[in-house]
């Protein structure tokens, strides 16, 4: 047996399947594992910022109680009240030693408790100037240097603004020609025993930023940097890890600011800083590098096997299609094989000729159920007349029953009027080119039929027909309303003493419509009503051939209406038989114009 191109297609595509379905499941996988890498490191990244920020909020809170106990101490306090008194050129501190020393000694006592601090300074707007910690330029000591910027500062935040503190950073240490930034607490002494009270003076408590180097070691790990920026500045104050290389402020970004780089960034507005952590996620690119190269060295394993296993496979399960290749192509049209569809195309796809010739097979078959068909409809047509020529017979001898009796009985007057309506409906009656009839003409077949009793037993007979819904337009199968009707005078009334009534009710439902008949006759004996409940359950079970040969001219017209019903609407058929003392009734119904042979 020869190979077929068909057979190699079937092994590429089944590779190309699999291969873009690793690829697929491999780029989730990757993409899961990438984001679990990126996730587990942006939550190291926030643990490390919250222990810098702790680290910094500490200092500097600290910093700013140290400031508010200064401020608030009477000694501190009382000493300011005297300042205030003194008149002369020089610093109040370097005239008085004996203060100047006490003061320093209890400034001292803090800076011994707080390592983070590196100056306390007490001063006041006369630039009387008083400092423990970190030495100053003796200018500040003898009024020669001015740092009108602090002045300026605290005048916005404490009179203006009325804050309670103050927290000013420093680019450079303002007492000191020194490249170290600060950041310091700052407190108003006053004695708020006064009311108001007065400002005597600053206690400006100086946090060194060099301390955060030590701290930071504890909390951020190895290779990660930390930068501390002063509100609208570009450059650092501060830097921890690598030097500045960035170029401004602006380029760090909370988030991935270039290939596994990644920034995050938290703003300390009471302390007009931020910070910024910024470190390499070495771990996101290496899980990178080595999914990309497990992908490729799976996917050429796999299509490797797979290549190997499909051949074998491939080759036993298409064996089939491949025989049957080699007979339709062996085939040669002759006398004998007119019908049967041969491989004619030049393609060289042998499953496209096998399709082509089964396409030609499935038209021919088609052809033929399309003959069966027409056949069957032919039939069921022919079975539906023959129903409706079972009516014809019986209603007009019923009805020529009447004539004759009212020409017996003196009532010859009311003959002309019963002939005119018996011809409207033997003209209705005899139409045999349609199954199926509009509804209003079918109830005008059944109103004349009424009238025609009506003229018969005058008063004696009287009935009403009540439309309930919006009257609908459709169609219906013929003859299934009058010969209920004529079932109230043949059984219903037959035992029952004048007035005879039968009341009608046409209901137009959302999907479906009913006629409900209803008689005050004698009704239907339980066990007459059971047996015909059952001789209908049974129309269901029989074919309609079968059905047509048990009914009779003349016979039970209930079951012929039923039947009928049946066929056009099957299964969604309503029908049903209702009996009391007071009378029978019958309901009947179905889908709108939903009749399987109706036209």
């Amino acid at each position: 047996m020869q190979k077929y191109k068909f057979q190699r297609q079937i092994i590429l595509k089944n590779i190309i399947i699999v291969a873009a379905v690793i690829v697929a499941l491999t780029a989730v996988a990757a993409g899961y594992t990438f984001a679990k890498v990126r996730s587990s490191f942006e939550e190291q990244m926030n643990v490390q910022m919250k222990g810098a920020v702790s680290q910094v909020d500490t200092a500097l809170q600290l910093a700013d109680e140290v400031a508010l106990q200064l401020a608030a101490n009477n000694f501190i306090i009382n000493t300011f009240r005297d300042v205030q008194n003194y008149t002369g050129s020089n610093n109040y501190f370097n005239e008085y030693t004996d203060q100047d020393a006490e003061l320093k000694q209890y400034m001292m006592s803090y800076m011994l408790k707080q390592n983070s601090i590196g100056r306390i300074c007490l001063l006041d707007d006369q630039e009387n100037f008083i400092f423990s910690g970190r030495a100053v330029d003796y200018g500040y000591l003898k009024k020669d240097c001015q740092n009108q910027e602090f002045y300026d500062d605290a005048q916005v935040a404490f009179t203006e603004n009325k804050q309670a503190k103050m927290f000013k950073v420093d680019v450079q240490d303002p007492y000191v020609n020194d490249e170290v930034s600060v950041i310091s607490a700052i407190r108003e002494i006053k004695d708020y025993q006064i009311i108001p009270s007065e400002r005597l003076g600053y206690v400006q408590v100086q946090v060194p930023m060099e301390i955060f180097q030590n701290a930071f070691s504890k909390v951020l790990a190895d290779g990660t940097e930390c930068y501390i920026f002063e509100e609208n500045r570009d450059e650092p104050i501060f830097t921890y890890g690598e030097p500045w290389k960035y170029k401004t402020s602006n380029s760090l970004k909370s988030g991935y600011i270039s290939k596994g780089v990644y920034s995050i960034r938290n703003e300390f507005e009471e302390y007009h800083i931020s910070i910024v952590l910024v470190s390499e996620n070495t771990a996101l690119v290496v899980s990178m590098f080595s999914t990309f190269a497990w992908m490729f060295l799976l996917i050429i394993c796999i299509i490797f096997i797979i290549w190997m296993g499909q051949v074998q496979v491939i080759k036993k399960t298409t064996e089939p299609i491949a025989r049957l290749c080699d007979v339709v192509g062996s085939l040669h049209a002759d006398e004998n094989l007119k019908e049967i569809p041969l491989i004619t195309s030049e393609n060289d796809n042998e499953l496209l000729k096998l399709n082509l010739a089964f396409d030609s097979l499935i038209k021919k078959l088609q052809d033929s159920m399309e003959r069966v068909m027409t056949s069957r409809v032919n039939e069921i047509q022919s079975q539906v007349f023959a129903l409706q020529a079972q009516m014809n017979p019986h209603f007009i001898h019923n009805i020529l029953s009447v004539v004759s009796a009212m020409s017996t009985d003196g009532e010859s007057e009311k003959i002309p009027e019963i002939c005119e309506k018996l011809s409207d409906m033997i003209h209705y009656n005899t139409r045999f080119n349609a199954n199926y009839t509009e509804f209003e003409e079918e109830i005008k077949y059944a109103e004349n039929y009424l009238e025609l009793m009506k003229i018969r037993y005058e008063d004696k007979f009287r009935y009403s027909m009540v439309y309930v819904g919006e009257i609908r337009s459709f169609r219906i199968p013929r003859f299934i309303i009058q010969p209920l009707l004529e079932n109230c005078f043949a059984h219903g009334f037959k035992k029952k003493t004048f007035p005879w009534i039968i009341d009608i009710q046409v209901l137009f439902m959302e999907n479906v419509w009913e006629i409900r008949i209803r008689d005050n006759g004698s009704g239907i004996e339980a066990e007459k009503q059971k047996q015909i409940q059952e001789q209908l359950n049974e129309i269901r079970n029989k074919e309609l051939t079968e059905l047509i040969k048990e009914l009779r001219i003349g016979g039970l017209s209930l079951k012929n209406v039923f039947v009928r019903l049946y066929i056009a609407y099957g299964e969604d058929l309503i029908f049903d038989i209702e009996n009391s003392e007071h009378g029978a009734g019958i309901v009947i119904g179905g889908k709108y114009d939903d009749t399987g042979n109706g036209s």
